[in-house]
Parts: structure tokens; C-alpha cells; sequence
């Protein structure tokens, strides 16, 4: 891999082995949560991270960092609450007219 300068003063470091905090925020689905990913490849503008728990892969690129993804899980966690509280109402019923 082969950066230029300018590109390593803005690029945090991440290493194969990490553990990062992903919050996972789908307002439209109702979905909020926090995964707990280890890094397991690294390439020039992604990485691949692999949740503890059930063993999915997620690719993510490095814009997500300190925006979705935290090296500290208190971050991700507040940022999931505050969108939380702030979520919309999603009307899981879906109505029909009967003929």
C-alpha cells in the first residue's frame, strides 16, 4: 500500500486484529444497534470487519470512521441513543381495503 502524504496525515491507522464498534443505525427499519467487529482485512480504502457474535462480515469504508464506527464502544453507544430518541415513528401495519 502506498499513500501519499497528504493522504497519511488524515487516515487513521487500522490494523488487521482491531476491534472496532459499529453503530448500526436504520431509521426506516427500526434498527438500532451496536456490533462489535474485529478487523480482518485491510485494503487501501476499506476494510472488512467481522461481528463477534454472529460471524457476518461487514465491509466499511475508511469515511465511516468516527462517524458509524468508534474504536470506543461508550461512543458508538451514545451516538446510537441520540438517534434513538430522536427516531420517527414507523407504522409497521400495513392496511388494506377489503372488496
Amino acid at each position: 500500500m502506498h499513500w501519499s502524504k497528504k493522504e497519511c496525515l488524515f487516515v487513521k491507522v487500522i490494523n488487521r486484529g482491531d476491534k472496532l464498534f459499529w453503530a448500526r443505525i436504520v431509521p426506516c427499519c427500526g434498527i438500532y444497534e451496536v456490533h462489535d467487529l474485529h478487523v480482518r482485512t485491510v485494503g487501501k480504502d476499506y476494510y472488512v470487519g467481522v461481528d463477534k457474535h454472529d460471524k457476518h462480515t461487514y465491509l466499511l469504508g475508511f469515511n465511516t470512521l468516527d462517524d458509524v464506527v468508534f474504536e470506543d464502544r461508550k461512543q458508538a453507544l451514545s451516538k446510537v441513543h441520540a438517534a434513538e430518541k430522536n427516531k420517527i415513528e414507523v407504522d409497521s401495519d400495513t392496511y388494506y381495503e377489503e372488496y
